[in-house]
């Protein structure tokens, strides 16, 4: 009589893929946590259903690769840091929302931004990548430089501060320290708007400087 003895096989533990994507997830949740003081909404994509990783011995380690955004469609790394390491890069997309000026109405190139042109609505910040505005003041007082779509958000390269100072310009030049302050004239050696920095020469000393511009007429330098 022939007895056959079979030999046990031993199964081999996987990294489910759904530990992987929850790693990518909370730490991209973290990484725009902390830059924009929002929680963000993050979805990890789908990964192939061929993939088998042997399941790591250690916590799973995520990581931005370098040059990543952390918006929009973005990449997050996952790595194995165990005995048996391995590295897979996790599609996820993420959005985070706030409160922006956005017009209120189509505004033309050439118009100086007025309070009733805007108004504050939640927009994805995955969509703004040259900047935007969180307050209207911001923007009330700028000129348009292209045209912009009623609810559309304004970003930086829609609009540019006017003209308040120019080059040549006899000024005031105001210095604040200590709760003392100090008024001379002084002349623009350049074109400036309001909260730029430009180059002025104060008449009495002949001495030049570098001052905020505050007004038409007067611009900030230290003492």
């Amino acid at each position: 009589m022939l007895t056959v003895i079979a030999s046990p096989v031993v199964a081999t533990a996987l990294q489910s893929h759904e530990s992987i994507q929850t790693s990518a997830e909370t730490f991209i949740k973290e990484t725009v946590l902390s830059s924009h003081g929002r929680l963000p909404a993050a979805r990890a994509g789908s990964l192939d259903s061929r993939l088998r990783l042997k399941e790591c011995d250690k916590p799973l380690e995520a990581f931005q690769p370098t040059g990543g955004r952390s918006l929009g469609n973005t990449t997050v790394g996952v790595r194995c840091p165990g005995t048996q390491p391995w590295t897979l890069y996790v599609p996820v997309k993420v959005s985070v929302h706030e409160t922006v000026v956005v017009a209120a109405r189509p505004l033309s190139k050439g118009m100086i931004v007025q309070a009733q042109d805007v108004k504050m609505l939640e927009r994805d910040l995955a969509e703004m990548r040259s900047g935007y505005y969180k307050d209207l003041s911001q923007v009330v007082g700028k000129e348009i430089i292209r045209t912009v779509s009623m609810g559309a958000a304004i970003t930086n390269p829609m609009v540019k501060s006017r003209m308040q100072i120019k080059r040549g310009q006899l000024i005031s030049l105001i210095a604040v320290s200590h709760g003392l302050k100090v008024q001379m004239s002084g002349e623009a050696l350049a074109d400036g708007a309001s909260g730029e920095r430009i180059r002025v020469r104060n008449l009495s000393t002949k001495k030049v400087l570098e001052g905020i511009v505050q007004s038409a007429t007067t611009v900030q330098v230290a003492l």
